[in-house]
Formats: C-alpha cells, sequence, structure tokens
C-alpha cells in the first residue's frame, strides 16, 4: 500500500512539466479569466501557445555517416525510436561491479544519429518555434533543415533554440536532426572537459533520454527560461514577508516582441490557488518597441495564505498573461509555493515556525533502470518519488548533477526539500571545464528557480578556488536575488576559502560541524551496499556470500543487516543531534554506478533495487520516518526448524513486544539507536511472528508475519501510468512476476527461473538478477526473494499484448494489455508525458513518537590546531588523540599498539583509524587542513600496493612495527593552510592480515 502527504484527486490536467516551461495550452490546460475561472478549455482564441510533445517517431542510427544532417539524407532504413531513448539499454546492468568504485565500463560509446521529420499544422506556421530538449546524454549538435542551431554538452541540463528562420515557408516537412556523442576519457580525474560525464559518478548512458518539446507561439509572448543559447528567462516569482496572515508576491516576465512594430501590452499576473479559484491579480501596461524584449514587474498581496511545507505541499500557480487589444495572446504558468524557513546551526531547519528534520536521499540524475538504463517516461520517475514518499522521505540531494525537470517538479508536488546542482564529478574545475560546469550553473539557476522546493544550490561536489566561488555567488545574485536560498558545495571543508562564501555546510558520513558558525546538512551518508535477494546467513544463499568475488567485497551485508545499520546510521550521525539538519541517505535505488561490491551488478546502496522493489532497508527507514506509528520486523519468518538468531523490530514508539505464535517471546523498551528494538536468540516455530508498538502504554501499531508454504503457482501483476500503457514508442508496461503458495502469499525464500513469451505490438526488455551477469533483455528471469520486475515497450502501433509465463512443474500463467493510441499527426502530439493526478492537499499529521533527543555537545574528539577541519568518511568513525608512545592504541577497532616507533615521532598528534577500512577506497576519506606548518607521518602496510597519494611523501626508509606488520613511514612537511587530502588504504585487493595505514603530525620548529 503507498501511503502520500495527502489523497488524490484530479483537479488539473496540466502536466506537472507545464509548470516550468510552458502554459497550460487548449489541450491541457485550464482557462482563467479576468474575472475568475472558467471550466472551459484555454482556446487558441484566448491564448495562441501551443506546446507539442516531441517525442514520439524519430529514425536512429547507432553510426556516424556523413552528411546525415541534411535534409535530403535516407534514413529510410533507420530504425524507429521516440524519445526519451537511450542506446545503452541493452548493454547495462549486464556485469559484475568492478569493486574499487568504478562504475559499469563496458557500454558502447560513441556517435550516434536521431532524425526527425515534421510538419507544423498550418495555423501555426507564423507563430515563433522553439525547440527545448530537456537534456542529452551527453554532447549534442542540433540541425534544423541542415543548419547548425548549436551544441550543448552538460548532459543534464535543459536547452533550445529558435526554429523559427529555418522552418520550411512552403508547408512541406522539415527535418530536425540530432548528432550525440557519449564518449569519454577512462579516469574520471582526466576526462576533460567534461569530467562529470564518466560511468564514476552516472552511467554513460547515451542517448536523447529526457523529453522533447516543440513551442509554437504568438510573435509577442512570454519567453522560455532557457537561458543556454536563446538567453532568456522567462518568469521569476517570489514570495517576501511571508506570516500565515499575508505575503508579498512579485512576479517578473521576460516578454519578447518579435513584431516589426511597437505593441502596448497589458500583463496581468493571476494567482490562482489549488481549487483554481484566483485569489489575487496584478497587472500592468506598457509599450513594448519593436524586436525588442522587456521584463515587466508586478506585485500584491496573498490574503491568509496556504503555506508549502513538507508535510503540507500546497501549489499556487501564477498564470502570466500577454494581452494586446483586449486579446491574450500568450499565457504561461510558474508554480508558486509561499513558505518561510531558516537553517539555523544550533537548531536545525525550520520551515514556516516549525522545526523539521529532513529524511531522505541522494538520487541520480539519471536514474537509471535495469533494462532500460536511464531513459524512461517521467510516470516511472514519479513511480519512484512515490516510493520515497511513501517511506517518509521529505528531502532529496541530486547527485551530483541536476535532476530532470518533472522530478523537481516532483519535490514541489510531494513535499521534499531539494538540495540543487548544476553539473559536477568531483574536482576543483578550471579552464573550459569551469567555464561548462558555471554555464550550466546559471543555466540551471534560470530553469528551476521559481521551484519552492529548491532550499540550497549546490555550487559543486568539491571545494572551489577564491574566484570560482566568486562566479557561483554572483550567479546567485543574478539570477535568484530574492530566493533567499543557501549555497554550499560538498567538501567545502577541503579549502580555507570555502568560509568566505558558502552558507551552508554540505557535509559527508556525518561530519561534526568543520564551520561552527554554518548550519548542517548531510549530503551522502550510509554508503553501505546490501542486494535485496538475499535476506541473512540463515537462508538461502542465492550467490551471494558464496561467491567467488564475495571476498573482494567491501560491504558483507545481506539485506537484513543493511537493513538494521539504517537505523544506526541514521541515529549516530543525524538523528541524535538537535542542531543538524538531517540529510540524503546515499542513495534511494541501485544503479551500475561506483559499485564497491564485485558479487552484484549494481551499486547495492538503494533502500530499492534498481527496477524499484523495495529491499528490507525501505521499511526500516519507513519505520522510522514516517508520522503514522510503524512496526516492522526485519527479514523473513521461514527458516529451518530449530534455527535461532536475533530479530529486530524497527519501530517509531517507545516499546515492542514480540510474539511467536501469540506467546510473548520479549518486551522492549530501550531501543538501540532511537528506533531498533533488538530481541536475542529467539527460536524459530513455524506460524506467525507479531510485533506490537507501544506509546504510552497505548498499543498503537502490529505487524504479523507467517510462515508461508513452498510455491504452487506464479502471479502476474501490471502496472501502468495513471492513463494506462501508451502506444508511443517509448512507454512502459511492467509486470511483476512472484511465486505464491496455495493462498497466493509469496515465498519469501524463492529463487527460480521462469521463461516468457510475448505476442503483439511491444518490444521486450526485461529486467536482471542482481547477482548474475548477462541477465538483462533476456526472455527468461528469475524470482529474488520471490518475486522480480520486468519491463515492456511501447511501439507506435496500438493493439492488445500477450505475456505468458512459464516455469517448471506450475501451469502457464497468461496476461494481457491493451496499448492505448495516441493522436500523432506529422510526427507532433498534443498527448504530454503522464503523471499521476494533482494531489487535493491535506496536511500530514505530526509524528506520532520522536525519540528524546538529548542536548548533544559538538565532538571535540575531532578539534586539534594541528588537524584542522577534519573529517574522515571510511566506513567506521575515526577519532583524533594526541601524544603518540609505547603503549597506545593504534586503530579504533584493535588492541593493536604503538610499540617501538622512532623517537622523532614520539609525542605526536595521529589519527586513531578503523583498521576494518584496510581493504576500503574512496577519495574523500581523510581530509584535515593544517592548522599550522607541520610534518605529517603516514605509516604504511607494504604488504598493500601503496596509494596513489603517497606520491607526494617522501620515504624515510624507516619503519616500525604493528603487531606483525611492518609500516614504511613516508614524511611530508606542509605549510599551514594546506589542504591534505588522503585517499582509502588501497586502490586494490588487500591480503587478509594486511593493515590500514596511521598518520601522525607535528608542528615544524
Amino acid at each position: 500500500m503507498l501511503f502520500f502527504k495527502s489523497p488524490m484527486r484530479a483537479i488539473f490536467i496540466c502536466s506537472s512539466l507545464l509548470l516550468i516551461v510552458g502554459a497550460c495550452t487548449n489541450f491541457t490546460g485550464t482557462a482563467f479569466t479576468d474575472t475568475g475561472v472558467s471550466n472551459k478549455p484555454l482556446s487558441v482564441a484566448q491564448s495562441e501557445r501551443v506546446t507539442y510533445n516531441f517525442n514520439p517517431d524519430w529514425k536512429f542510427l547507432k553510426d556516424n555517416p556523413a552528411n546525415a544532417h541534411k535534409v535530403d539524407f535516407d534514413d529510410s532504413n533507420w530504425q524507429t525510436v521516440s524519445t526519451p531513448h537511450t542506446f545503452n539499454d541493452i548493454d547495462t546492468f549486464d556485469e559484475f561491479s568492478l569493486g574499487k568504485h568504478k562504475g559499469e565500463l563496458n557500454q558502447w560509446r560513441g556517435t550516434v544519429w536521431y532524425r526527425k521529420h515534421f510538419t507544423l499544422p498550418i495555423e501555426q506556421q507564423a507563430k515563433k518555434v522553439f525547440i527545448e530538449f530537456e537534456s542529452v546524454r551527453q554532447i549534442a549538435d542540433v540541425y534544423l533543415n541542415g543548419v547548425h542551431l548549436g551544441k550543448n554538452q552538460t548532459g543534464f541540463i535543459p536547452f533550445g533554440y529558435d526554429l523559427t528562420p529555418y522552418l520550411t515557408q512552403d508547408g512541406s516537412a522539415n527535418v530536425l536532426a540530432v548528432k550525440v556523442n557519449n564518449d569519454r576519457g577512462d579516469n574520471f580525474r582526466d576526462n576533460f572537459p567534461l569530467v562529470w560525464n564518466h560511468e564514476h559518478w552516472h552511467p554513460t548512458h547515451g542517448g536523447i533520454y529526457r523529453n522533447v518539446y516543440l513551442h509554437a507561439m504568438n510573435p509577442v509572448h512570454i519567453t522560455l527560461p532557457l537561458y543556454d543559447n536563446l538567453k532568456t528567462v522567462g518568469t521569476y516569482v517570489y514570495a517576501e514577508n511571508v506570516s500565515k496572515n499575508s505575503a508579498d508576491v512579485s512576479v517578473q516576465a521576460q516578454v519578447e516582441n518579435s513584431l516589426a512594430t511597437d505593441q502596448e501590452i497589458e500583463l496581468i499576473a493571476d494567482i490562482v490557488d489549488n481549487d483554481g479559484h484566483v485569489v489575487s491579480s496584478f497587472n500592468t501596461v506598457s509599450v513594448l518597441a519593436a524586436n525588442s524584449m522587456f521584463t515587466f514587474e508586478v506585485a500584491g498581496k496573498v490574503n491568509k495564505p496556504q503555506l508549502w511545507s513538507t508535510r503540507y505541499p500546497y501549489l499556487y500557480k501564477v498564470l502570466t498573461k500577454v494581452k494586446i487589444a483586449g486579446k491574450v495572446v500568450d499565457s504561461y504558468e510558474t508554480p508558486l509555493g509561499i513558505r518561510d524557513f531558516e537553517f539555523n546551526k544550533d537548531s536545525g531547519f525550520w520551515l514556516n515556525g516549525a522545526q523539521v528534520k529532513l529524511t531522505g536521499w541522494g538520487q541520480k540524475p539519471t536514474g537509471a533502470w535495469a533494462g532500460l538504463g536511464a531513459a524512461m517516461p517521467d510516470w516511472m520517475r514519479e513511480y519512484t518519488f512515490r516510493l520515497m514518499d511513501e517511506a517518509g522521505g521529505n528531502f532529496i540531494r541530486w547527485g551530483h548533477a541536476a535532476g530532470a525537470p518533472a522530478e523537481i517538479a516532483m519535490g514541489d508536488k510531494y513535499g521534499f526539500v531539494t538540495l540543487m546542482p548544476g553539473v559536477s564529478g568531483e574536482s576543483e574545475d578550471s579552464g573550459e571545464t569551469w567555464d561548462i560546469r558555471y554555464a550550466a550553473f546559471k543555466d540551471t539557476l534560470v530553469y528551476y528557480r521559481n521551484h519552492p522546493s529548491i532550499f540550497i544550490w549546490e555550487g559543486g561536489n568539491w571545494a572551489e578556488s577564491h574566484q570560482n566561488y566568486q562566479d557561483i555567488v554572483a550567479a546567485i545574485k543574478e539570477f535568484d536575488p530574492k530566493g533567499k536560498r543557501l549555497m554550499g558545495n560538498r567538501r567545502a571543508d577541503v579549502k580555507l576559502s570555502s568560509k568566505d562564501y558558502v552558507s551552508i555546510e554540505i557535509g559527508t558520513e556525518g561530519w561534526e560541524r568543520e564551520y561552527a558558525h554554518l548550519p548542517l546538512i548531510e549530503s551522502e551518508y550510509n554508503r553501505d551496499e546490501g542486494p535485496r535477494r538475499v535476506w541473512d546467513k540463515y537462508s538461502p544463499d542465492n550467490s551471494f556470500f558464496s561467491s567467488d568475488n564475495f571476498k573482494k567485497n567491501v560491504y558483507k551485508f545481506a539485506s537484513e543487516q543493511f537493513a538494521v545499520r539504517q537505523v544506526e546510521h541514521w541515529w549516530q550521525k543525524m538523528g541524535k543531534k538537535p542542531y543538524h539538519s538531517g540529510g540524503a541517505n546515499w542513495i534511494f535505488s541501485d544503479g551500475p554506478h561506483g559499485g564497491r561490491n564485485p558479487t552484484e551488478n549494481t551499486r547495492a546502496s538503494g533502500e530499492v533495487d534498481a527496477v524499484r522493489l523495495p529491499k528490507e532497508a525501505f521499511y526500516t527507514t519507513k519505520a522510522m520516518w514516517r508520522p503514522e506509528t510503524q512496526a516492522h520486523i526485519v527479514g523473513h519468518w521461514n527458516y529451518e526448524k530449530d534455527t535461532v538468531k536475533d530479530i529486530y523490530v524497527v519501530a517509531n514508539g517507545q516499546m515492542v513486544k514480540l510474539y511467536v505464535n501469540n506467546k510473548l517471546v520479549g518486551i522492549n523498551s530501550n531501543p538501540e539507536h532511537g528506533y531498533s528494538f533488538k530481541f536475542p536468540k529467539v527460536k524459530f516455530e513455524a506460524g506467525t511472528i507479531k510485533a506490537q508498538v507501544y506509546i504510552d502504554n497505548k498499543l498503537k501499531a502490529t505487524q504479523v508475519k507467517e510462515t508461508i508454504n513452498k510455491p504452487v503457482a506464479l502471479k502476474l501483476t501490471p502496472i501502468t501510468g495513471p492513463k494506462g500503457w501508451l502506444a508511443n514508442g517509448a512507454d512502459y508496461l511492467l509486470i511483476d512476476f512472484e511465486a505464491v503458495d496455495e493462498q497466493g502469499r509469496r515465498y519469501p525464500l524463492d529463487q527460480s527461473m521462469v521463461h516468457f513469451s510475448i505476442e503483439g505490438p511491444a518490444t521486450w526488455r526485461g529486467g536482471y538478477n542482481s547477482g548474475k551477469e548477462k541477465s538483462t533483455n533476456n526472455m527468461y528471469l528469475e524470482t529474488e526473494s520471490g518475486i522480480n520486475r520486468l519491463a515492456i515497450r511501447s511501439t507506435l502501433e496500438a493493439g492488445t499484448v500477450t505475456i505468458t509465463a512459464k516455469r517448471e512443474g506450475f501451469a502457464d500463467v497468461t496476461l494481457q494489455v491493451n496499448s492505448q493510441a495516441i493522436d500523432l499527426k506529422n510526427g507532433l502530439t498534443t498527448t504530454l508525458p503522464q503523471s499521476y493526478p494533482q494531489n487535493l492537499v491535506t496536511a500530514q499529521p505530526l509524528p506520532a513518537y520522536l525519540p528524546p533527543q538529548p542536548p548533544l555537545p559538538i565532538n571535540t574528539e575531532q578539534r586539534s590546531e594541528l588537524f584542522s577541519q577534519f573529517s574522515y568518511t571510511g566506513l567506521e568513525k575515526a577519532v583524533l588523540r594526541t601524544n603518540a608512545y609505547w603503549g597506545k592504541k593504534a586503530y579504533i577497532d584493535q588492541e593493536i599498539n604503538y610499540l617501538r616507533i622512532p623517537r622523532y615521532l614520539v609525542g605526536a598528534e595521529y589519527v586513531r583509524l578503523p583498521n576494518a577500512d584496510k581493504a576500503y577506497w574512496a577519495r574523500d576519506q581523510l581530509q584535515f587542513i593544517a592548522g599550522k606548518d607541520m610534518i605529517i607521518w603516514v605509516g604504511h602496510d607494504d604488504t598493500v600496493p601503496r596509494p596513489q597519494f603517497l606520491e607526494d611523501y617522501k620515504d624515510t626508509g624507516d619503519n616500525f612495527k604493528l603487531g606483525k606488520n611492518v609500516m614504511s613511514i613516508f614524511e611530508r612537511r606542509v605549510k599551514a593552510g594546506t589542504s591534505i587530502i588522503m585517499a582509502g588504504n588501497s586502490d586494490g585487493d588487500v591480503p587478509e592480515n594486511a593493515r590500514m595505514y596511521v598518520v601522525l603530525a607535528k608542528a615544524s620548529k
């Protein structure tokens, strides 16, 4: 069952995307008169703007022929595709991770072509016509009728072109051609200039992988917020002096007059509430000179505003209209969320006067889906958002590039505070790289600045130079001067220059206030990995513990332990800290980027897997973060006789009672980490296990899990978008297939092969098995923990599609689904991408229970005059210590002491690291800024290959022993203010008895 902040009701049919990029047209909107609301669709006579869905019916070639941009080029033998489209859907999620935080390498990379033939309706041929691409991976060269319009190489930011001068004038077809390249350098550090175009960060799924739109509008019109190339900024809407009684709303609208004569224009801005009523209206009149642009400004009050919040994401719309001689010639719609907020360094995040702990996830803007890659319809992206909402999320950090337009609108719709980047890898950039990044950041500001869900602009995924920071601040001042949004860079603490510019500290893995004067939010915590398919050590292995690659895994967690660790990480790093605003669990859905476990073909760090099937971790976060009282018994209840194991119940209550077959086996009122109730050594008995949650001795929630019988049948369940399965060539039918017992209950231990056949107008895409190579796109797939999910793509032909599932020993199961025709003429359709109906907004209840947060001082163990701004992002914590000498403990997790060390090391300050991180590699593992001129020594176990960072250190020739291991000593002298960064111990496999490096330092004389 899905839970939402509000029940669903269709109020406006207008696509959420159009809240950003266009007005509701005669096909999709509601007309608003000066005196009230009309139920009539907005007609061309009332507003001449039309937005066409440009996604269906492209020609595609996975090659780079000469002259493919020319009108008369023969593309008749090319493949027919629809966007969103990627040419890497058949070569992703199909190989084991390489480990070492490397992404999926073996994907086809190179240059391809897309061509689209289209003819404008006669009534649109006198209009201004613009093309909008929501983004293309990675480099796009765009041509219309043989003319090169321009190049975009951001990969994640919307861009567009004015097609008007190059369109045919005789009513003949136009040809739009796009050359796309997704190539990249081998090492992400050397992938100049597009350092973010690498599978270390995002799978390099090339193609026109997001939506494309064609906008036709009156020569006098409100511009599009497409700063790249067009240099237009659209509207800018903001609220000031916000209270429960009133808010001052200002609207700026850039209007272009492309006619050869001056025009007297009335600009009207109507503020429309969620019920469709105009609650306030402002207007101004001015003469706009021929062939010019001007930004109109109007302002007024909204009385007793409904305030946008994470619990009550109330959205107004600003309908801006252009009138000439009393006739509306253009209109444009902008979202408006009225809210007042503060990030406080001592008490966290406040929204409309209420303290809010931010709970949620990082998510990759590619959002890759097994079998499909990064190209999917908006409703599937929203399906993911609805899962995050169900699990109690209210925060999202897009990493490390901008999310899709529809996804940012979903943040508005579902109440997710958003940390929004432009494009970035993990470096301070300069030259051409910075020029592209900075231009993309400005594009991001213009396109997304009206979204109330965005509270923080992320300048980058690493610290910057003074000049870069000055550029970032200047761009925000120019394009979002009234947004009051904060700005921060992840890992800003690696540079002293950061403190002059960032206004919020964006931490990683539980920083302890490196900038004491700033509020704190987390961008990446809990980077563990654990697959969905394996429950625990008492359950079938499913190619995990027994894999030949298991010993290479950095994270050796099955689903149950992975789920329990969610609670520990949240509580210890953020939940129990009153001053901490909250943060992003890294990440929500598994994907083929930067995995560290070679037993998997994904980075299995998500709460859901790569086809969005929930893991146990999904339910443990839900049990912590949902406001309603929750109980989740971690795991299943199907074990061998006499199995004895610890049972965890995650619950947002004060006390939990646990029963086996209605017999009380334990009471726990002392949870670990705020929410985790442990019941040790529970003996399995077939039947039921039940958890009851109490608050103030009152029963508030119950969960029961049953022993499920062996499966006897398959069950197929179709999932489509809210308007059905559309025959547009890029929509998907999802099918869940389960192994169920005679009562229809899913058998949780099942992993068996199912074969499929398909008849009808559709393309099989399949799914994946997370622990098997070459499992995608096949006509067969195994269940995992009793269930799996596959996808089938529509074609441009509507009709009945029949799917048959076969499994040995079971009866065949057949499912029939109809794909629905769309109205496609001459390459154009007004059937816009699907989204779930607009919510009828009702306030979410306050949390039924929050664990007590006693006053918690900042951790002084991490403070040092030498190791200034120290942070560590390994698997376990690290602490700073003083006065190294004989008998001092070297590691946080082992009783290994310093014994005979060279005299010059005696009395040094030192870092007590976790030896468990000896085989863990991350670029950002240990960092500090030299507080004084100092000498740094690193003791390194030479049974482990020397990490690259030691190239900056001199081998002293000295050594000492830690246990039986000889540690070679390396030395580096640095000046005060030097940024010191040490990556992981090894970028490769290490011997079982190896040791983590150690770090010591003294002030130099």
